[in-house]
């Protein structure tokens, strides 16, 4: 079998999953955690102090972003190991495009493509939003009220804690970037080998015609359906593995990026709604493309979750337009069971929540209804 060219490798090379514990990074890592929880908890602790609705609206935003962020990181740094260890174990499994014809080969790579080009975009905004918010590009007291905080309690030593606090921001979000990136590529691989898999059923399902009826009844014809649909079964159920393992990690994050997301981008609508018509405009710049970059990345993990749903659905659709009817019984016998594999559709549920086109509807359904309610205070 030829090796896999993989058309997201330079998603994987952006984040560093290595076998060997670099104890000191690790360290650095937990420190900052240790940091930021710390200032987020200071924070928190006084807008209860000094509570108003308005406080809430104005800085609600921040303060989320940054548990999120906090959240997600302390768990990248919990189940690395466990990521590592589904990667290799797909670098074992996957198929090479040489499994499937030309035409399939070049569709599949072009659908990549635009893949990659959408997430690179992402990626930009994600850069942007980072870059945009830095305090060269002007003052931040609008969006963080650490500002204040600092000001209050360090007086004329304030820099200091002001410029850690956002230079060690960028390093404590790659941590998080890691977390949905990996999360992304790994049901990018899988969507993409359960193509391979439909694409190489179609094929081997095809009759040709000028063959004639002896060929169908002609016992290598018969051998050959039998090894394709058993290598089909052996890859569909090391997929259905690595998937398992995907969800596994994905169970133990999701609950945060649900509850967080959401409020994330209630907030941020409730604070264009309320503060709009005060917002200087390098504010509206900043707030504006993090909110894009938000709802983007909402859109692609829901993409994400529906492109798994869809992949598996497709591989059981190939399978019922199979000539099932020119087979021995040992091949009808072996499609019977691999359909049964196929019956149920492969998706991220938490809860009776489905990560899907439906969850973004969803979402953002109930992001325009609490915002509005915030727009009376």
């Amino acid at each position: 079998m030829y090796e896999f060219e993989d058309p997201f490798i330079w998603l994987r090379n952006s984040f560093h999953i290595n076998e060997s514990n670099n104890t000191m990074t690790k360290k650095i890592y937990v420190l900052l955690i240790l940091i930021y929880s710390f200032a987020q908890c200071f924070q928190i602790y006084y807008m209860f102090k000094n509570f108003n609705m308005n406080l809430l609206i104005r800085y609600g935003p921040a303060i989320i972003l940054f548990i999120l962020v906090i959240l997600v990181a302390t768990l990248f740094l919990y189940i690395e190991q466990d990521m590592f260890k589904a990667l290799t174990f797909f670098d074992k499994i996957s198929w090479s495009f040489s499994m499937i014809r030309e035409d399939a080969q070049i569709r599949l790579k072009r659908k990549c493509l635009i893949i990659n080009i959408c997430i690179l975009f992402i990626l930009l905004l994600v850069v942007t939003t980072i870059t945009i918010g830095a305090p060269y590009f002007g003052n931040q007291r609008e969006l963080f009220i650490c500002i204040q905080i600092f000001e209050e309690y360090f007086g004329k030593w304030s820099p200091i804690p002001y410029y850690f606090y956002f230079v060690g921001f960028p390093f404590l979000y790659y941590n998080f970037f890691k977390a949905w990136t990996v999360f992304v590529y790994g049901i990018l691989e899988v969507q993409l080998q359960f193509n391979l898999v439909e694409e190489y059923l179609i094929e081997s399902n095809k009759i040709n015609d000028f063959k004639g009826w002896k060929h169908l009844q002609d016992t290598r014809y018969q051998q050959e359906i039998g090894k394709s649909l058993q290598l089909c079964i052996t890859h569909h159920i090391a997929l259905k593995k690595l998937v398992n393992k995907i969800i596994n990690f994905t169970m133990t994050g999701m609950p945060f990026f649900l509850v967080l997301g959401v409020s994330l981008l209630i907030c941020s609508l409730a604070f264009i709604i309320n503060f709009a018509h005060t917002m200087s405009n390098i504010l509206k710049i900043r707030i504006l493309i993090f909110v894009a970059t938000n709802v983007c990345l909402t859109i692609l993990l829901c993409w994400i979750g529906q492109q798994l749903i869809d992949a598996t659905s497709n591989i059981f659709s190939s399978l019922v337009g199979a000539p099932w009817y020119f087979w021995n019984l040992k091949n009808t016998k072996t499609l019977l069971m691999f359909l049964i594999n196929c019956t149920k559709n492969d998706s991220i549920v938490l809860a009776g929540i489905c990560l899907d086109y439906r969850l973004f509807v969803s979402i953002s359904r109930i992001t325009v209804s609490y915002a509005l309610v915030l727009q009376k205070y």
